[in-house]
């Protein structure tokens, strides 16, 4: 049994270990793609509002970092949520680079609504090659998270 800890994990559906990491610590991924997701909820945190920006000004597809689940299954919903979260890596690598790109770009109105997350952008680049492995190994790839150890 694999244990995880706290934080975003990033799966492959082989035995292959993927020889690419964060640089760093990816948390800052986890609280965009948490925050973006509560846009359908009417979410107005500031990474909810960079999301929305990046969507509209950038037409950034972000479905694809929004397909993710929880690691602690509690109840049949969050198992089918878990099993239902596997998705192509190439789709995630370009959500992910396209997400960075808007970042990097001179777009001061986004530059404002994250201005306290500096690593968002590198982690991004990071998941991306990440993905981009998984794509060329030919697996299919799943964002986790867990809250606690």
């Amino acid at each position: 049994m694999t244990t995880h800890a706290p934080g975003l994990h990033v799966e492959f559906d082989g035995d292959e270990a993927c020889p690419v990491a964060f640089a760093g610590d990816p948390t800052v991924v986890l609280f965009f793609i948490s925050w973006a997701y509560t846009l359908r909820l009417g979410g107005q945190h500031e990474l909810a509002l960079a999301a929305m920006h990046m969507q509209r000004r950038h037409k950034v597809d972000l479905r694809p970092l929004l397909t993710y689940a929880d690691l602690d299954v509690e109840d049949e919903d969050d198992q089918h949520a878990l099993d239902h979260a596997w998705q192509e890596p190439a789709a995630l690598a370009a959500s992910a680079r396209a997400v960075a790109t808007a970042l990097e770009s001179d777009d001061a109105a986004l530059h404002e609504y994250v201005e306290g997350y500096p690593d968002l952008a590198p982690r991004l680049r990071d998941l991306a090659a990440i993905c981009d492995w998984g794509a060329t190994s030919g697996h299919r790839v799943r964002l986790t998270f867990r809250l606690d150890a």
